[in-house]
C-alpha cells in the first residue's frame, strides 16, 4: 500500500488549546487517506500558526520529510487547501513544484480533487478565497482606522511639532508640541526663502537646537519628509485621501506648504502638470528594476519609460499609453470563461460547499455542546450560590469567565456562517468579474483600470519593447484554459507566441523575431511568462 502524510493546522493558540479542531483535521484525513487507499505514514501539526508564509516549523518538516526519496511519500492529504497555505506565492512558487517533482499528489479531505483543467481551476479558486480570508483581519484593522479618520483622528503617531495625548474620558487626540512647532514652522519658511538646500537646512536647524527624542541629529532624509507632510496645514492624508477635517491644528499655512512643494521637485521651476496616469507605480523595468514614470507629450499624448533611478546603462524605450492600453485588453479576453465550464465549475462549488457544509455542521455541533456545558455550569453554579454553598464572589469569578467563553464561542459560529455564506458570494464576484473585466476596462476610469491591473496581476514588466503580464493563479488557469481551447499548441507554445494568433495568423510562433509575443509593431505584445508549465 502506497505511503501518504497528512498535515493540520490551526491558526491561533486559543484553538490550538481547545484542539477540537485539530483532532477534526486528522480523523477527517486519516478516514480520507485510507478511503484513497493509502497507509498513513505521518501526521504533521502546527498549532497557533498563521498560513500567511511558510515560516512554520512543521510545514518546514514536512517539505524536507517528502522531499527525502528513501521515504517515498506518493500523497499529501489535508483537511482543507487553506490548512497548507493561504498564500498563492507560496502554494504555487515552493509548494507545488515540489510535491508535483517528487511525484506526490496534493489531496483535499473536504474538497475537489479533480486533475483536469476545471479542478485545477477549482483549486486555484480555492486558493485566492483563502488568501483572501487571511487578509480579511487586515480589512477589518483598516476599516477601523478608515472610520477613524473619518472622524477626523489621524491613525498614526503623531509627526514632529505635535504629540499624542489622552484626554480625562481616556480618548486619543493630537495637540501641538510647541517647542518642536517652532523649529517646524522656521524649516518651511526657511526652505521657502530659497537661501537653503536640504541639506544646509537640516545642518542649520541642528545649529539652532532641533534635536530628535534620542538627543540626536534629525537626518536629511527625515527633514525632507517633514517638508512633505501635508499634515501640518491642519488636514492630513491616510491610503491616499486627504482628510479636511481633522481634530488637529495647523503649524503653517496651506499657502506655504504649496510654495515648498513646488521648490522640492525643482527649486528654480514650478509644476505645470498634476495628471494622474494610468499606470505610474505599477510597472517595473527589468533592466534595472526601477519603476516606469510617465510624462505627457505635446499636451495630449502620454509616454512610460525608466527612470533609470538606480544608475547602470539602462535603455529608455519610450511606450504609448495606447499600446499599454490594448496589451492589456488582450488580456482581458482571455480571462472570460466558456459558459461549460462554468457549468462545470457551478456544479463543482455545489458538491464542494455540500461537503464543507456537513464539516461545518460537525463543528457547529461541537460548540453547541461546549455551550450547552457551560449553560448548565452556569445555572449549577447559580443554584449553589443561593444554597450557600458558595460564595458570592467565587460564583461572580467563574460566571464572568464562563460568559466569556460563552461569549468566544459564539462568535464562532457566527464567524462558520459568514463564511459559508461568503463561499458562494465571493465564488460568484469572482465569475461575475471574469465576464465583465473587459467591458469594465474598456469604459473605466484612470483609477478603475489600476484597481482592474491590481486585481489581475502578479507582477509587470516592460523589457526590450515587450510588455510582460505575470498574472495571479486563478487567472492564470482561466487564461490558459481558454487559450487550449481556441488552439491546439504544443507544449512549446504559450500566450506569448499565440496571444495574438487570431490577429496575426500567419506569424511563425517559433520565429521569436516575427511572432506576435516579440513583434515590434504597433501591435504590441503581451508576454505571460508565468503560463509557461
Amino acid at each position: 500500500m502506497e505511503k501518504a502524510v497528512i498535515y493540520a493546522r490551526v491558526s491561533s493558540e486559543e484553538q490550538a488549546k481547545h484542539g477540537f479542531s485539530i483532532e477534526n483535521q486528522k480523523k477527517v484525513c486519516v478516514e480520507f487517506a485510507q478511503k484513497s487507499g493509502f497507509a498513513v505514514d505521518k501526521i504533521f501539526v502546527d498549532e497557533g500558526k498563521s498560513a500567511k508564509n511558510l515560516d512554520r516549523p512543521e510545514i518546514q518538516e514536512l517539505m524536507t520529510y517528502c522531499g527525502k526519496k528513501k521515504n517515498n511519500i506518493k500523497a499529501l492529504v489535508i483537511w482543507r487547501l487553506d490548512r497548507i497555505s493561504r498564500n498563492t506565492t507560496d502554494y504555487h512558487g515552493v509548494l507545488r513544484p515540489l510535491f508535483e517533482r517528487k511525484g506526490i499528489k496534493l489531496l483535499s479531505a473536504t474538497e475537489a480533487n479533480v486533475d483536469t483543467i476545471e479542478g485545477d481551476l477549482m483549486r486555484n479558486i480555492g486558493m485566492s478565497f483563502a488568501e483572501y480570508e487571511r487578509k480579511v483581519i487586515g480589512v477589518r484593522t483598516l476599516a477601523g482606522l478608515r472610520q477613524k479618520a473619518e472622524q477626523g483622528g489621524y491613525p498614526h503617531q503623531a509627526p514632529l511639532g505635535y504629540k499624542n495625548v489622552s484626554r480625562e474620558d481616556g480618548s486619543k487626540t493630537i495637540i501641538i508640541d510647541e517647542k518642536n512647532a517652532f523649529y517646524v514652522k522656521r524649516a518651511f519658511e526657511m526652505y521657502d526663502s530659497g537661501m537653503y538646500s536640504l541639506r544646509s537646512l537640516t545642518a542649520k536647524l541642528y545649529e539652532d537646537g532641533l534635536r530628535s527624542k534620542t538627543g540626536k541629529k534629525i537626518p536629511k532624509t527625515s527633514i525632507e519628509h517633514m517638508l512633505k507632510n501635508i499634515f501640518y496645514t491642519g488636514v492630513f492624508k491616510f491610503k491616499d485621501k486627504i482628510y479636511e477635517n481633522a481634530n488637529h491644528k495647523a503649524i503653517i499655512s496651506k499657502e506655504l506648504f504649496y510654495r515648498v512643494q513646488d521648490r522640492l521637485v525643482d527649486p528654480n521651476k514650478v509644476r505645470k502638470h498634476n495628471i494622474d496616469f494610468a499606470y505610474t507605480g505599477l510597472i517595473r523595468c527589468e533592466h534595472c528594476g526601477c519603476l516606469l514614470t510617465a510624462e505627457l507629450k505635446k499636451g495630449k499624448y502620454v509616454y512610460y519609460h525608466c527612470t533609470g533611478n538606480k544608475g547602470g546603462d539602462c535603455k529608455r524605450d519610450y511606450i504609448n499609453e495606447t499600446k499599454i492600453d490594448k496589451s492589456i485588453a488582450e488580456v482581458l479576453k482571455l480571462i472570460v470563461i466558456p459558459q461549460d465550464i462554468r457549468a462545470k465549475i457551478a456544479a463543482s462549488l455545489k458538491i464542494v460547499h455540500e461537503k464543507k457544509n456537513g464539516y461545518s455542521r460537525e463543528i457547529k455541533t461541537n460548540i453547541a455542546r461546549q455551550i450547552k456545558t457551560l449553560d448548565n455550569r452556569i445555572v449549577q453554579a447559580f443554584t449553589l450560590k443561593l444554597d450557600g454553598t458558595i460564595t458570592h464572589d467565587f460564583w461572580k469569578t467563574q460566571n464572568d469567565k464562563w460568559q466569556s467563553e460563552k461569549d468566544k464561542l459564539k462568535i464562532q459560529l457566527d464567524e462558520i456562517d459568514k463564511l459559508d455564506k461568503q463561499f458562494y458570494e465571493q465564488a460568484d464576484t469572482l465569475l461575475r468579474f471574469t465576464d465583465n473585466a473587459y467591458e469594465y476596462y474598456q469604459k473605466g476610469t484612470t483609477a478603475q483600470r489600476r484597481k482592474i491591473l491590481e486585481i489581475i496581476s502578479e507582477k509587470i514588466t516592460y523589457k526590450d519593447k515587450v510588455f510582460n503580464i505575470d498574472l495571479k493563479p486563478v487567472f492564470r488557469t482561466i487564461a490558459e484554459n481558454q487559450y487550449n481551447l481556441c488552439s491546439n499548441l504544443d507544449n512549446n507554445r504559450t500566450l506569448e507566441t499565440g496571444i495574438k494568433k487570431g490577429l496575426e495568423p500567419n506569424s511563425d510562433p517559433n520565429n521569436r523575431k516575427n511572432s506576435p509575443g516579440w513583434t515590434r509593431t504597433n501591435n504590441l505584445p503581451v508576454n505571460s511568462r508565468l503560463l509557461r508549465h
